[in-house]
């Protein structure tokens, strides 16, 4: 019998953190950091902020770090510098010198936020890097520190640069999860500016991506992932409407629009396609699994009450 391979995974816990170790588990020992211990888990789990790592904490041989902590929501972030820095910035090189360390792949999740208002469409990995927030400026720092410590130690570093993910278990934050929350609980949705257009792909062609950059990539590499469509955020309220047969109005509120808002993103995947992935989720079934399993933790909520 064959001794599965290490993964150390940061952020385990979290949105994509849950979808890659039921996925990853069964091929991987997985060890996760985060600051949350998930109950009942199978995996090895460790309670601890990501700055604060050490090479003592960590197992001897590690095939790969998969480096998911981070703070996201765009809002808290510009609320809150100082700590998105610490975590994003610091906590990065921290895991970046563990894998410096123990000589092993390491894998960056970033964002589409990096790009900023791109002055071309559909972009790819050589767009200009122009951040508008803090959330954006410290995941392009995160970006710098990966390929120089790439090409200063020669590790295998990737990028993988998400653009907009949903799906279960999604954070409240994200814009379908914000919708979806005020389907199941009134009769009205109030969002900001419903005109921008986002790149939206499913967290199970995330996941698929991430498989093939982890068995693929050799040196340094940044990879642009996502569905290669656009659709405005009113066209996406739309079909979730649909999807759960209400009579929902919904209004846009000038005081819940962000400053600076993207006018339209899409993702040129050309690059990771060449490797073999392609997205496989349409955006009205995953929308549709993605309300279903909000509802239906909606229920047991209420039930349990």
């Amino acid at each position: 019998m064959s001794i599965l391979k290490t993964i150390l995974l940061t952020g385990h816990s979290g949105f994509i953190g849950s979808h890659l170790t039921k996925s990853f588990s069964n091929k991987f020992n997985i060890f996760g950091i985060s600051n949350k211990i998930i109950p009942n888990s199978e995996i090895t789990q460790i309670k601890k902020d990501i700055k604060n790592i050490s090479i003592k904490d960590v197992p001897k041989e590690i095939f790969c770090i998969i480096h998911l902590a981070a703070l996201t929501d765009v809002d808290y972030c510009n609320n809150y510098p100082t700590k998105t820095f610490q975590t994003n910035i610091f906590g990065t090189q921290n895991l970046l010198e563990i894998a410096r360390k123990t000589n092993s792949k390491f894998i960056y999740l970033s964002t589409s936020h990096v790009f900023g208002n791109p002055k071309q469409i559909p972009i790819n990995e050589n767009n200009p890097k122009q951040p508008t927030s803090i959330y954006s400026a410290s995941k392009l720092t995160g970006e710098i520190l990966c390929e120089s410590y790439s090409k200063t130690y020669g590790l295998d570093i990737s990028i993988a640069r998400l653009f907009s993910i949903y799906g279960p278990n999604s954070p409240k934050h994200l814009v379908t999860s914000k919708i979806i929350q005020q389907l199941l609980k009134g009769n009205i949705v109030k969002l900001g500016n419903t005109s921008p257009k986002r790149d939206f792909l499913y967290i199970d062609d995330v996941i698929n991506a991430l498989k093939i950059i982890l068995k693929n990539t050799k040196g340094f590499n940044s990879y642009n992932i996502g569905s290669g469509k656009s659709y405005s955020i009113e066209n996406l309220c739309k079909c979730l409407i649909k999807i759960s047969n209400k009579n929902i109005q919904l209004k846009s509120k000038k005081s819940l629009s962000r400053t600076k808002d993207i006018s339209n993103i899409v993702a040129n995947c050309s690059k990771i396609k060449k490797l073999g992935w392609k997205p496989q989720m349409k955006l009205n079934d995953g929308l549709k699994i993605t309300y279903d399993w909000f509802e239906t933790r909606e229920l047991s909520v209420i039930n349990a009450r």
